[in-house]
């Protein structure tokens, strides 16, 4: 057979077989596209690190941190760090006192504001002390860095950094 024979055919079974490998790889990228452009357009979720954190834009002076925003279970929060992004200096650092409890629709809803916020608060019927400090109250400032940490209890963390 000659080689415009072959050619009229639909050429060799290897390259046959290179154009249907080619074709499934397009038709894989063109399904795996949607997903890919979902992550890249939400950078403010972390992904299977840790509990589920997302923050709203700073508005005047404060910021609201989501901790439950991905999650079917209630978060399960070991600790919540802030630190100042630029020196690593703890400014608070807070860990349950009781029990985990369910906890849903906004209470596990942060919100942090530049000037005076309390060490400790409540998340449903779940209390959280602060270690640092050791005091009633710390105070965040407008336009420097934070890096805003939260841990499960497997030890997990989530990262995020925020400015008010």
């Amino acid at each position: 057979m000659s080689s415009s024979a072959s050619v009229a055919s639909g050429g060799s079974a290897r390259s046959r077989a290179g154009t249907r490998t080619f074709v499934a790889a397009l038709i894989l990228v063109g399904l795996a596209a949607p997903f890919v452009s979902v992550a890249a357009a939400l950078p403010g979720y972390v992904y299977f690190v840790g509990p589920p954190l997302d923050f709203d834009a700073p508005h005047d002076g404060q910021v609201v941190a989501h901790i439950d925003v991905l999650g079917k279970q209630p978060p399960d929060i070991a600790r919540i760090r802030i630190s100042e992004a630029a020196t690593g200096v703890t400014v608070w650092d807070v860990t349950p006192t009781t029990a985990r409890t369910e906890c849903w629709n906004g209470c596990w809803n942060l919100t942090l504001r530049a000037g005076v916020n309390a060490a400790s608060f409540a998340a449903g019927r779940q209390r959280f002390a602060a270690s640092v400090p050791q005091t009633r109250s710390f105070a965040l400032a407008r336009g420097p860095p934070y890096l805003f940490e939260v841990w499960d209890s497997r030890g997990r963390v989530a990262r995020e950094r925020c400015t008010l």
